[in-house]
């Protein structure tokens, strides 16, 4: 079951050789660890290039997306239960 939701994020993140990757992120007052990056790609908005992941928490996938030049994250959906 997917759900979309466009929220604004708190990430954290490491940032190594000039690439960034998610290590955890707070949403809806509770935090969640990143197990695991399966896909990353960039995308472009105006003047950004976005930088978008999908990271699995606890069962679930969870679609992340950095602008560099606002410096926000957003939280753009969740595939819930998505291992079976």
């Amino acid at each position: 079951m997917a759900l979309e939701t466009n929220e604004r994020v708190t990430v954290g993140a490491v940032f190594s050789g000039g690439k960034v990757r998610p290590a955890w992120f707070l949403w809806r007052g509770r935090k969640y660890a990143v197990g695991e990056v399966t896909f990353a790609w960039e995308s472009k908005e105006g003047v950004a290039r976005l930088q978008h992941f999908s990271v699995v928490s606890g069962g679930n996938v969870y679609a992340l997306s950095y602008n560099p030049v606002e410096c926000v994250w957003d939280l753009k959906g969740v595939e819930q239960d998505w291992r079976g």
